[in-house]
């Protein structure tokens, strides 16, 4: 069967995988994280009121992959909690601190990795970043001057209160970032096996399963064959509207009658894909990566076995296991 052509089981029958044992648990959306990933709110009363004017922005919809927000980098808000601390997008988090994160799970080596994840602010992480960001855009440092103070403030509050991400799960309900909107607690299946949307890359029976945020796709290669989703910078398939529709479907990225209740940004959301080892280029002039070898920044985030593949943004069926990868 080539995936090229043909629609998953779950794409072509409409039906979902279900498995009698499952592990659920309940999880609270960290609406702190989501306040701190603002950049226009210029107080805590604005941030909550936009989390409930935009509850359909920032809340965690059925079916999405969770991430766990519970460690901080900063240990900040370390207090015990009730509720494991879960995000399923990073809302209006800035594009420099997305730049550092995808520089950080660029890094081959967990040495790099944590030398990338010490650093605190923008400007200390441009200072170590040009030996670590191949294939990546060198980034640039934020000029210290009164037009840049209050962006370089809110971008090295920011990547100092980073989480340290974990995969949670699926999830099961709908929870709401302010109590305002709603419930802010949500059943997330974290063992078991789940019809979830499938990303940028084809994915096949057998292959372990890593997240990744959307944002991250150009680091991956979207050519046919084994280095598909691979990490040799390439070009991503074109979107088509197929795509599209899925994506709006399960995260109501399309604009409804009467006033907006705020749309997710899908640039900002949670995607799987098989995970594929490093493979040197053909020309060998990355000579200190070795063929076939293993990548940290992308083998942390495994998360689960595909029990059937499909064909990018196909309904696919994984099963998790989050307390054994």
């Amino acid at each position: 069967m080539s995936f090229a052509d043909m629609p998953s089981i779950g794409t072509a029958t409409g039906s979902r995988v279900d498995s009698a044992a499952k592990h659920i648990m309940a999880c609270k959306v960290d609406t702190r994280a989501l306040q701190n990933w603002m950049d226009n709110a210029s107080n805590v009363y604005d941030k909550e009121n936009q989390l409930h004017t935009n509850k359909m922005k920032w809340c965690m919809h059925k079916d999405e992959i969770v991430l766990n927000t519970t460690r901080k980098k900063d240990q900040s808000d370390a207090c015990a909690k009730a509720y494991p601390m879960v995000v399923t997008t990073l809302g209006d988090i800035h594009t420099h601190t997305m730049e550092y994160m995808k520089v950080l799970y660029a890094q081959q080596s967990a040495y790099d990795f944590y030398t990338v994840w010490k650093n605190t602010t923008w400007n200390g992480f441009c200072d170590c970043a040009p030996k670590l960001v191949q294939p990546l855009a060198k980034p640039k440092k934020i000029l210290p001057n009164d037009e840049n103070r209050v962006m370089q403030d809110t971008v090295d509050m920011q990547i100092k209160s980073l989480p340290e991400f974990r995969c949670q799960g699926v999830a099961l309900g709908q929870a709401w970032a302010s109590y305002l909107s709603g419930d802010t607690v949500a059943s997330v299946l974290v063992g078991g096996m789940m019809t979830v949307l499938n990303g940028h890359f084809a994915m096949h029976t057998g292959d372990e399963v890593q997240w990744y945020f959307d944002f991250e796709k150009d680091s991956f290669q979207s050519c046919a064959g084994l280095d598909n989703g691979s990490r040799n910078s390439g070009d991503v398939n074109p979107r088509k509207s197929k795509d599209i529709y899925m994506d709006q479907r399960l995260y109501g990225g399309n604009s409804g009658i009467g006033k907006s209740s705020g749309l997710k940004q899908t640039d900002k959301v949670v995607r799987i894909k098989s995970y594929r080892m490093c493979r040197s280029p053909s020309n060998g002039t990355t000579a200190s990566v070795m063929p076939q070898s293993d990548h940290y920044g992308d083998k942390s985030r495994v998360f689960a076995k595909c029990i059937s593949g499909g064909r990018p943004f196909d309904a696919v069926d994984i099963m998790l296991m989050t307390q054994s990868s």
